[in-house]
């Protein structure tokens, strides 16, 4: 049999243990609301950085874009065909749907497409065959032309070139100061 001693002892202990429980909850409490504070800041630095990073990368994509443009204004040729107009950021909306092109060359009878990149990619060739395969749908007015395309890039893989190459597109690449164009045979 239990004693009223021996009882009252293990209701001590069983008190002080509940005590020390709670203060354990309470400081994991407030743990978990300074680590909360702390990863809100931390979130803050992360968006602020990422909108750093993605301003960069916008600016750079601007730069490289006027690159090829000037360049292309100063020899308005894609392939054996030259033109005559040079236009940047052609955008066109029709019931709904937009396209833009980089960069858009126009000589009477032929229209050069021009996609720019930093760093060209595979999803840089898919959205070229995709401006070419649409183009008439945005560009009633320039129906009958014949269409010439070009993918150019700053950084542009080698093997990624031979694709494009093998699509009938040129390959248009940045060489120190100018331009270095690489046409489908």
């Amino acid at each position: 049999m239990i004693t009223n001693e021996e009882l009252t002892n293990a209701l001590l202990r069983l008190e002080k243990s509940q005590e020390e429980t709670n203060e354990q909850m309470r400081e994991t409490r407030e743990f978990i609301h300074e680590t909360s504070k702390q990863m809100k800041k931390t979130d803050k630095k992360i968006q602020a950085l990422t909108e750093n990073i993605d301003g960069v990368s916008k600016s750079i994509g601007l730069e490289v874009e006027d690159f090829f443009y000037s360049s292309l204004q100063k020899t308005p040729t894609i392939g054996n065909v030259n033109f005559d107009f040079v236009y940047q950021n052609d955008k066109r909306n029709v019931k709904g749907g937009t396209q833009e092109i980089d960069i858009l060359l126009e000589n009477g009878n032929s229209i050069g497409i021009v996609e720019v990149k930093n760093r060209v990619s595979q999803k840089s060739i898919d959205q070229l065959d995709k401006i070419m395969e649409n183009f008439y749908y945005f560009h009633r007015d320039y129906e009958g032309y014949k269409l010439v395309g070009a993918l150019a890039g700053k950084i542009f893989p080698k093997h990624l070139q031979t694709q494009v190459l093998k699509k009938g597109y040129s390959v248009i690449m940045q060489q120190g100061d100018h331009i270095e164009q690489i046409n489908p045979k």
